[in-house]
């Protein structure tokens, strides 16, 4: 008789410990490129015409490498809290401290809501909002962390038109041989 009160105690055990655990709260989405990737993005700014944008990242050092359209380019990196400048027409560069937030990235202690699923430039991401003032931004992310689209208010700011991993070269992320820094404007530091 104790083999029979067993056995249902024992499936229901083994019941219990495959089923996934209990969770109170959504995890947090990966908000940075956990590998290498080249992206193009279409932005539209406030007041100004559509652009497009080329986003490189170097994940082993969290950099950041930005390719306007007027060819000039610029290189965040958080770890030394430093922004460069880079002018190819002058062949020069500047640095400047203090890498600013991107506005994909929420405040300290905001609260994250998971929403729907898409696909953007061929890749599956989610969306994810918070509410900063009184504004409401909505990222879709993947699960690596490519920013695929940024919404504030209900406006498309930012989408990935097409991404590309792969290794990315480490020279991009450094000055070119050659540049010189920038003479800074009146009444501004310079280098």
């Amino acid at each position: 008789m104790s083999v029979r009160l067993g056995l249902p105690l024992v499936a229901i055990l083994a019941l219990l410990l495959a089923a996934p655990p209990a969770r109170s709260a959504e995890p947090l989405p990966q908000l940075l490129p956990t590998r290498d990737v080249d992206i193009t993005y279409d932005v539209t700014r406030p007041d100004q015409p559509p652009i497009r944008e080329r986003r490189r990242w170097l994940a082993e050092g969290h950099l950041r490498r930005v390719d306007g359209p007027d060819k000039s380019s610029t290189i965040f990196d958080p770890t030394k809290n430093e922004v460069t400048l880079l002018n190819p027409k002058t062949r020069s560069f500047r640095k400047l401290d203090g890498v600013p937030r991107r506005p994909a990235d929420p405040q300290k202690g905001a609260v994250l809501t998971r929403g729907g699923e898409t696909v953007i430039a061929g890749l599956h991401c989610v969306d994810w909002s918070w509410t900063e003032d009184t504004d409401t931004h909505t990222v879709c992310v993947t699960e690596d962390g490519v920013l695929l689209r940024l919404i504030i208010n209900g406006r498309t700011i930012l989408q990935a038109r097409s991404v590309t991993y792969g290794k990315q070269p480490v020279e991009l992320f450094q000055i070119p041989h050659g540049y010189s820094p920038a003479l800074a404007p009146e009444g501004s530091h310079g280098d």
